[in-house]
């Protein structure tokens, strides 16, 4: 073996080294690393350099073979191999695969409706100035991020297939415009990470993991397109053309039997003991308030339809319209919580203080408060549980005794 083999060889394996950790097949054994801001930083900030010495040594090879008039076998094979390995991170790195959308296109509600049904779930934003943007949920599952830089209350909207969780960001202060890359998913939610702060974000933690600086979250739900028009109609939708990227990652590599609440299939191992306190992909309303988790089962949601809880020393009321489901704060003033309760014969959210009435967004419609909103809550919407009670392993699970709302 000649030195240019020797370098054909260490082109191969400079190139593996610099490509393989970001793609989705390899991901499953490096995700815990990818997740770690120092192994992103390298993963997909640093290992471009690497690539650019493999290619350096595969024109070297070249030029020595053509003057020399032949290539070795190894030479043959090492191009090769770089070059498939080239293609391959090219279709399944994540770095190409989920680059977040920075310039989306809305359209109306009805146009939207003109494209997808009224089942059509979506993920449902409010700003911190009270504007609704939805986005249609199977677009958001690649790239998983939106950025809506636009008017005073810019936010990033994030998406997780495996958790089937959403959650927003206030893009403000050190996160005004952060430079995103999806990384991984750790224990089944994803993780991003900031290149200016050189940080890595789970989720569901919430906070610059490399600072442990909290994020300031904004209020997302997971609704159906026809409900959200129901009290939303003059919503703006995000709606983009499929491309053949979505058509790879949709149809061939997303596995419906991960989304699919009656399969029990899960990606990434479990950091805790399974819970079996209820069904693995049910889904629930999970809520942190002053440290204290607790979850909210859909089904019992929408069968009480009206809770009024306290977590830690906020009162939080759990408002529900069928699939569209909202927590909000129940104090209208400092000193003031209100209690609701669902009227059976008039179908109508009312509260015990003044009588007034209110909608499941946690606006009055009429009575001694009549346009007052009450304060949104961040929470996951619509989060499997597995996922939920994985990393929240202390978390309470709401039981219908505990419900303090009563129908009339």
């Amino acid at each position: 073996m000649n030195i240019l083999d020797v370098a054909a060889i260490a082109a191969v394996l400079l190139t593996a080294v610099a490509v393989l950790p970001g793609t989705l097949g390899v991901l499953m054994l490096t995700n815990t690393i990818a997740a770690s801001p120092a192994g992103a930083r390298y993963i997909y900030s640093q290992a471009g350099a690497l690539i650019v010495v493999a290619l350096a040594l595969i024109v070297y090879i070249g030029i020595r073979g053509s003057q020399e008039g032949s290539y070795s076998m190894v030479a043959l094979a090492s191009m090769a191999a770089v070059a498939f390995l080239l293609l391959y991170g090219f279709l399944m790195h994540a770095k190409l695969l989920f680059t977040p959308i920075r310039n989306p296109t809305y359209v109306s509600v009805d146009q939207a409706l003109d494209t997808f049904s009224a089942d059509e779930e979506v993920v449902g934003v409010i700003d911190n100035n009270g504007n609704p943007y939805a986005y249609i949920a199977r677009l958001a599952r690649r790239p998983h991020i939106v950025f809506q830089s636009d008017g005073d209350a810019p936010f990033l909207m994030t998406h997780c297939i495996l958790a089937h969780s959403s959650m927003s960001y206030a893009l403000q202060g050190n996160f005004s415009n952060p430079d995103i890359t999806i990384t991984a998913a750790l224990a089944n939610n994803m993780v991003f990470y900031e290149k200016s702060s050189r940080c890595s974000v789970v989720q569901i933690h919430n906070r610059l993991e490399g600072r442990n600086e909290p994020l300031s979250t904004v209020p997302t739900i997971m609704t159906s397109l026809g409900s959200w028009k129901k009290y939303y109609p003059e919503s703006p939708v995000w709606l983009r053309p499929m491309t053949w990227r979505d058509t790879f990652y949709l149809k061939l590599l997303a596995r419906a039997d991960v989304i699919d609440p009656a399969s029990p299939v899960m990606v990434y191992p479990l950091q805790h003991e399974r819970d079996d306190r209820l069904p693995l992909k049910s889904c629930v309303v999970g809520v942190l308030v002053d440290g204290q988790p607790r979850a909210y089962p859909v089904p019992t949601v929408a069968r009480i339809r009206i809770i009024n809880d306290r977590l830690g020393d906020r009162q939080v009321a759990i408002l529900c319209d069928g699939d569209f489901i909202q927590v909000c704060d129940r104090r209208i003033d400092s000193d003031t919580a209100l209690t609701f309760d669902y009227s059976e014969q008039t179908g109508e959210i009312v509260d015990r203080e003044s009588g007034s009435t209110w909608l499941p967004t946690g606006q009055c419609s009429a009575g001694k408060f009549k346009d007052r909103q009450l304060g949104l809550i961040p929470h996951y919407n619509k989060i499997f549980w597995y996922v939920w009670s994985d990393y929240f392993p202390n978390s309470d699970v709401f039981e219908d005794s505990q419900s303090s709302s009563t129908s009339t």
